[in-house]
Formats: structure tokens, C-alpha cells, sequence
């Protein structure tokens, strides 16, 4: 099995516990129980209402990295995301079947998905005949939750009836394992392209103009309200992730400052500050944030040097890469890859 190893959380967000207890009951048509998890992440079996609870993105992790080796399936999340069903996802679901068109269905769960997961923000681009809809993770989301989304978010566009035309065009996703292509197109049903930068779902323009059949002006007015009541009750941890999607940008740019930062948010940098205060952080915290989560990305990719990488993140030197490095990681660059080329599928967690 193509083992995905849990990337390094962000402590300040936590996913809907929902999403734990669907993990570990899509385990169950493996023939695998809860007691073979680790036993602080067993809980999530439980038959308690967890849809007030969360989970850390620590746990998250490291609940996906077990389930997926107990599994020993290399389509185990896209499995997961088309059988996975909750009264939230049915709620967004009865959303989108509610709206004018598919394009205004599409929006909505682009505008609510948050109230469904926390680990992922949509973002839609369009073209002359596509629109591309983009699920950037939010921290350190585990792979495995990406696809996931990907395919619950499939499963709900393909109720959605837009008369003869095909609205689903591609799904685009991370893992470079050709050998699973044509399972994934089975699950999806439709055109999957691999090794991908960015995860996506690729739409055809003219099927999102088609008016749905199933649209519910009365109902939609009353299921909008809902939503975005239920986003406005949901932990304020969105601003800090915004800044630091802005530096990744800036970094690729390899030009950030706090001045630049702040600018698309029209703040000054001392108004920025105050405002990632009250989510208990700073710019500077955020900054080394992104640049541990690239570094680490980079040298488990191996398609960069580091000193190229250590240039790419805007050090000045490579020394000062490594000092960094250690103080995230405990050990220099060099270990670390030497350490990654090493592992066996049979690693443990960090």
C-alpha cells in the first residue's frame, strides 16, 4: 500500500468530531474493528452525539494514518467521502439541489463547506469553458481528509441533474500512484488526473448555466439563513489562515513583508497585529508557520536542493535554514531527508 504519512498539525484548528466517527465506522466493511486504533483515538466509536465535539488536526492525523494502513487500501479515503453521510452533509446537499442552477449549487457549498469540515477552503476559478474549483487545506490537513472532501463533494454535484450535459469534467488529485487511476475513476465516475499540485474538481461551464429541475426558491431562502447561522457559530480561526495563505503566495513571490501582508485585507500592519491577537497569534508565528510547513513539503518532494530550498523560503543563508530546521524539526535538513529516504511503509508516527 502507498503509505501517506500525517504532516505536522496546526495547533490552532480542530475538525468536527463527525468526521472521526465516519473514519472509524468506514473501517467496519474491512473487517477492522475500533479496538485495533490506538486507544486514545477508540472513542470515536462511540455511539454518543459527537456533533457539538471536535478533534484536534493532531488526532485527525493520526486517525487517518491508522485507519488507512488498517485498511490497506490505497482508495480507502474516496471510498470513505462517497458513503460518508451526516445531517450536516445532507443539509448542504439539500442546499445544492435546492439552488436556481448548478453554478449557484457549486457556490453554495463553496461559500458553507466550512460548516461541514474546518480542514479545507474552496475557491472557484473559471475559464472560457471550465470552472475549476480549488480545495486549498487550511494548517496541516492530512492528505486522506482532501480526498475525502473531494469525493463527497463528487457524490453531492452528481445528484445535482443538469439534463444531458455532464457537469463533472476531472478530478485532480495530489498522489503521484498511477496504479490506482482507473479505481479512482470507478469511485468518482468520472476522469482523474494524478500528481497534481493543487486538488481539484474541474466543471463544465454549460452544464452550470442549466437551470435544476429540483430548485426550491421557498426552501433555499430558509436553508441559506440556517447556514449561515451555523457558520457564524463556528470558532474564529479563519482570519489567521487567510494571513498565512497570503504569505505562501508572497513566499512563491519571494517577496513578503507585514506591509504586503496586510494589504488585500485593508488594515495597516498595527491593525493586522491586533487582529491575529485575538486568535492568539502573531505574524511572526504564522510566517515560520508556513515556511516549516513548505520546508518540510520540499524535502520530502526531493526535487530541490537545500540550498535552493532554504532560497526559496527567503533566508538569507543556508545556515540560517538550518538553525530554523532544527528548532521545528529537532534535527538538521540533511537528517531529515536522509531520515525520510530511509523510512519503511512500516514507520511510526512522529
Amino acid at each position: 500500500m502507498n503509505q501517506i504519512h500525517p504532516p505536522l498539525p496546526c495547533a490552532r484548528l480542530q475538525e468536527r468530531a463527525l468526521w472521526a466517527k465516519g473514519i472509524v465506522q468506514a473501517l467496519v466493511p474491512y473487517g477492522r474493528q475500533a479496538r485495533e486504533l490506538p486507544e486514545d483515538l477508540r472513542q470515536y466509536n462511540a455511539p454518543d452525539d459527537m456533533s457539538l465535539a471536535h478533534i484536534s488536526q493532531t488526532d485527525m492525523n493520526r486517525l487517518w494514518h491508522a485507519a488507512a494502513t488498517l485498511s490497506r487500501d490505497d482508495c480507502f479515503a474516496l471510498r470513505m467521502g462517497q458513503a460518508f453521510s451526516s445531517p450536516t452533509s445532507q443539509l448542504l446537499a439539500l442546499a445544492s439541489r435546492s439552488s436556481e442552477t448548478a453554478s449557484a449549487a457549486v457556490q453554495r457549498l463553496v461559500r458553507f463547506i466550512q460548516v461541514f469540515s474546518t480542514q479545507v477552503q474552496l475557491y472557484s476559478v473559471e475559464d472560457e469553458y471550465h470552472l475549476t474549483v480549488y480545495f486549498e487545506p487550511k494548517g496541516a490537513a492530512h492528505p486522506l481528509q482532501l480526498e475525502a472532501l473531494v469525493s463527497r463533494c463528487v457524490a453531492t454535484w452528481r445528484e445535482l441533474d443538469t439534463g444531458n450535459l455532464p457537469l463533472i469534467m476531472e478530478v485532480r488529485l495530489g498522489d503521484e500512484m498511477d496504479k490506482r487511476r482507473d479505481e479512482c475513476e470507478h469511485i468518482l465516475g468520472t476522469r482523474v488526473r494524478l500528481g497534481c499540485k493543487r486538488i481539484a474538481v474541474r466543471l463544465n461551464r454549460r452544464a452550470l448555466q442549466v437551470p435544476l429541475p429540483s430548485r426550491d426558491a421557498f426552501l433555499l431562502k430558509r436553508l441559506d439563513a440556517s447556514l449561515a447561522d451555523m457558520v457564524e457559530d463556528l470558532p474564529n480561526v479563519d482570519f489567521a489562515e487567510q494571513v498565512k495563505q497570503r504569505i505562501r503566495v508572497l513566499l512563491s513571490e519571494r517577496e513578503v513583508s507585514e506591509d504586503l501582508v496586510a494589504t488585500p485585507f485593508n488594515v495597516s500592519p498595527r491593525h493586522l497585529r491586533r487582529k491575529l491577537s485575538e486568535s492568539c497569534t502573531t505574524y511572526e508565528k504564522l510566517l515560520d508557520e508556513v515556511r516549516m510547513e513548505l520546508a518540510i513539503k520540499l524535502i520530502q518532494e526531493h526535487r530541490l536542493n537545500l540550498g535552493r530550498i532554504a532560497f526559496e523560503l527567503g533566508f538569507l543563508d543556508p545556515s540560517s535554514f538550518t538553525r530554523a530546521f532544527r528548532r521545528w524539526t529537532g534535527m538538521s535538513p540533511t537528517a531529515f531527508r536522509e531520515q525520510g529516504l530511509g523510512k519503511s511503509e512500516s514507520s511510526v508516527l512522529v
